[in-house]
């Protein structure tokens, strides 16, 4: 953050010497600096190419600074809540959008708090059925994108596991099935809901047991494995 660079004599230093301001503006411009040459020497590092460089989104990618990055060699992967502003605006402005927003794809969320008490920061718990519903059509459609071809400027979604309270022990049963759940999402795109796609997980999650050993979470009892389709309540 600018309020923490600005304790470093030696970064204010180096900006009083190329008269750059310590004001927000001018942090950023530093922070364009340091993204710039570190670009370089990736480049030069791999014999001249450039990959499809990846940024998660930050500061640098709100509207008033993203003039500093370019959509020919950035693609986005976009962290913040499926409502937020910089969801639209970054597909206009035409990067390509990586979907990992934390309100649907963290699955990290809903657990006991590491530091204090009360749950983690980005609770509640995401369940498979709202990983499934991560629609990014309909999240642009709702602050005004409604062009198919910026629709396009969305080419995939990933989930997120920290691992601040995940490691050997229990990441699989945090992974999966849920991460099933975002891969039919993106592969399809299904036009009907999560409760279509039940049975399928539900099997394939057995699967995926009993064939690979991949043990993750369970979603039900194993009569409803056995008994598809009529494993739920009445008014569903």
């Amino acid at each position: 953050s600018s309020g923490i660079n600005a304790e470093y004599g030696e970064i204010t230093d180096y900006m009083a010497g190329k008269g750059i301001p310590r004001t927000e503006d001018g942090f950023m411009e530093l922070w364009n600096e340091y993204q710039e040459t570190a670009l370089a020497r990736f480049k030069r590092a791999n014999g001249g190419k450039l990959k499809d460089m990846i940024l998660w989104t930050s500061h640098m990618t709100e509207p008033r600074y993203l003039k500093y990055l370019d959509p020919s060699v950035y693609t986005v992967q976009y962290w913040e809540k499926s409502d937020n502003h910089q969801l639209p605006n970054l597909v206009k402005q035409g990067f390509r959008v990586i979907m990992s927003n934390y309100d649907d794809l963290y699955l990290d969320c809903g657990f006991g708090a590491w530091v204090g008490e009360g749950n983690n920061w980005c609770s509640p718990y995401k369940g498979w059925q709202k990983i499934y519903m991560n629609d990014p059509k309909k999240y642009l459609a709702a602050q005004g994108v409604t062009d198919p071809s910026l629709w396009k400027k969305i080419v995939g979604g990933e989930t997120a596991l920290w691992t601040e309270q995940a490691g050997d022990q229990n990441a699989l049963v945090k992974i999966f099935p849920r991460t099933y759940a975002l891969g039919e999402r993106y592969w399809s795109d299904p036009s009907t809901g999560w409760f279509a796609a039940e049975p399928r997980l539900i099997y394939f999650t057995s699967v995926m047991e009993k064939q690979r050993g991949i043990n993750g979470n369970t979603l039900k009892p194993e009569w409803c494995v056995q008994s598809q389709g009529i494993c739920k309540l009445n008014d569903l």
